[in-house]
């Protein structure tokens, strides 16, 4: 309801989702032929991988198809055919575009998959803490990072993904916590359509896959096949579809690695995409596993999540446009934001194992630390209020949007990016002069 009431439904690369959904399901087909799209045609598009002149479109074997990655359409078939059933449609009756109730099946399923994923960080969270701590890293997770500013505000790629990577947490720490082992056939199937939402999540899957295999070896077999299965039914697509064993979107000769040391640093702190600018509590969830490293639970988890950070990192600075075009903040990170909410929560555990440990000692009082213990939790609190501040404002206001092109396009002017004079969070648009009468 909190996401829904605060609307900001800009369609970038989204545009035209919902159309793809409803042609699976009124033509049982991935292609947008039947749809009459403004402007569209075959031709090359500048600094775009599509071949046509719309960007989120692409053009192959004679046919349309939307250019972003197929899981997502299929996901929200239920959902779109939902609204459909009651007359909201993204295509109108004579098979033309309608981008105002593609706004409204998006901005409403983006925030029904963000409620959802908020509640697995709330149960994710309380096969270690108390609800109340729980409930306080559920909200933070949600509210203070890009799920409020990005990915509850259209279908992104990444709004599916970090809801089935939330699950997907969820299940590995109730297995690790011994309160509910994994099923490997229906864990797979989770993860292979992580893939076919967005290649990115290849890197938690493959980090995902070198942990069951060295810690959960019996379930691996049918992990693995039940993945391979998935995997060759998505090349069959492909090659059905495009030709080719992977369509173009997924494949690594997109990553050019030619500006990889600006864009690295550009990732986690410039003014306009900086994981560590625009999610300040991400330095309180260092503070605590460096703290209270020796009482972390379930280390083999804290060695996953860190390992998928660092690849994630390393692979979108490889991206061209690596500061991710007409966005807000690090809108490449959101695929992140689930491992770090496990890392807080398990930072969290073993703050609260430490000061049991001092308690039974005798050095603190229990249930209460000293001062010096309470002064990095009022600046936790500090940088959690920071961050729900700049990702509130992103998920709220269209001034930040419009940062994008005023006072120029930050596509033909990427050093905007590095500018701390006006960086993107505090933008706001002039208010236009009365006009005489």
């Amino acid at each position: 309801m909190l996401f829904l009431a605060f609307p900001l439904p800009h369609l970038a690369d989204s545009k035209y989702s919902t159309l793809a959904s409803e042609s699976l399901i009124h033509h049982r087909s991935f292609t947008l032929d039947a749809y009459k799209i403004p402007d569209l045609v075959p031709a090359h598009t500048y600094n775009s991988a599509s071949n046509t002149t719309v960007y989120q479109i692409e053009f192959s074997g004679g046919h349309f198809y939307h250019m972003f990655p197929p899981g997502s359409h299929v996901l929200s078939v239920p959902y779109v055919a939902l609204f459909n059933l009651f007359g909201i449609t993204a295509s109108n009756p004579d098979g033309s575009y309608n981008n105002k109730n593609e706004k409204i099946i998006q901005a409403s399923l983006a925030s029904l998959l963000m409620g959802a994923l908020t509640v697995l960080f709330f149960y994710t969270s309380r096969h270690l803490l108390p609800p109340g701590w729980s409930a306080l890293i559920a909200l933070g997770g949600s509210l203070g990072t890009q799920v409020w500013s990005t990915a509850s505000r259209v279908l992104w790629s990444d709004t599916w993904g970090i809801f089935l990577l939330g699950y997907v947490i969820l299940r590995l720490v109730s297995d690790a916590a011994g309160k509910r082992e994994l099923r490997p056939v229906w864990f797979a199937t989770v993860l292979s359509w992580m893939y076919f939402v967005r290649p990115t999540y290849s890197i938690p899957i493959a980090a995902i896959s070198i942990y069951l295999f060295l810690y959960r070896r019996q379930l691996f077999v049918a992990y693995a096949l039940t993945g391979a299965a998935w995997f060759a039914a998505f090349i069959a697509y492909s090659q059905l579809h495009f030709g080719q064993m992977l369509p173009y979107y997924y494949r690594a000769s997109r990553l050019k690695f030619d500006a990889f040391p600006t864009a690295f640093a550009g990732n986690l702190i410039s003014p306009a995409r900086g994981l560590f600018v625009y999610v300040p509590v991400l330095f309180f969830v260092a503070y605590l596993l460096l703290r209270y490293e020796r009482e972390l639970p379930l280390p083999r988890l804290v060695v996953l999540a860190l390992g998928v950070i660092f690849a994630h990192l390393f692979v979108i600075a490889g991206f061209t446009p690596w500061w991710g075009g007409h966005s807000y903040g690090p809108r490449y990170t959101t695929g992140l934001v689930p491992w770090f909410v496990l890392l807080g929560t398990l930072g969290i555990k073993a703050m609260l194992l430490w000061r049991e440990r001092q308690a039974r000692e005798a050095r603190t009082v229990r249930g209460r630390g000293t001062m010096r213990e309470r002064v990095p939790l009022f600046i936790g609190g500090a940088l959690l209020v920071l961050s729900i501040l700049i990702n509130g404002r992103g998920g709220t206001t269209a001034d930040t949007l419009r940062w994008n092109v005023r006072p120029t396009n930050i596509d033909d002017h990427p050093e905007r990016v590095w500018d701390w004079s006006y960086p993107q969070f505090i933008a706001v648009e002039p208010a236009e002069p009365e006009k005489k009468r």
